[in-house]
């Protein structure tokens, strides 16, 4: 499949954008957890190791977005789970032992924007370009007719 017959705006296009954006916040946040493990020592070692892992995992699907296969999507939104699931037991941890939830910020960061990604990413529309055949006319027409309903 070549680089022309994929869209530059819509679902895709802005998924990639916010999961850019997210892997640039993990990659600040691994810097944050590798300092405090190299501080700490022991207990937060593992949030780093898991930080840069997920910083890694997120940046190398961001880097194989533009190949729209189908495999890539599926990683992307498992990925989004992944976080949404990191996010909800830091807020129960938060909530349980100091009393307090997330800040407005880490909520947008840890919560809105996974949601998102995985919102765009189960549109019809981001579903149709991550088939295999997604330059074939059939699909090129329900996309066209997707958006003159949009």
């Amino acid at each position: 499949m070549s680089e022309e017959n994929h869209r530059e705006e819509g679902p895709v296009a802005v998924a990639g954008l916010l999961l850019f954006v997210q892997g640039a916040v993990a990659v600040v946040l691994a810097v944050e957890a590798v300092g405090a493990a190299l501080i700490f020592g022991g207990v937060p070692a593992f949030g780093a190791i898991l930080t840069v892992a997920g910083a890694t995992v997120t940046l190398a699907l961001v880097a194989r977005l533009p190949k729209r296969r189908r495999s890539t999507r599926r990683w992307i939104m498992g990925l989004q789970v992944g976080w949404l699931t990191l996010a909800l037991v830091d807020l129960l941890l938060a909530v349980t032992l100091a009393g307090r939830g997330l800040t407005p910020t880490g909520f947008l960061v840890r919560m809105v924007l996974p949601a998102s990604i995985f919102w765009l990413l189960r549109r019809p529309t981001a579903r149709i370009e991550f088939q295999d055949n997604a330059s074939s006319p059939e699909i090129d027409e329900r996309l066209e007719l997707e958006e003159i309903s949009a």
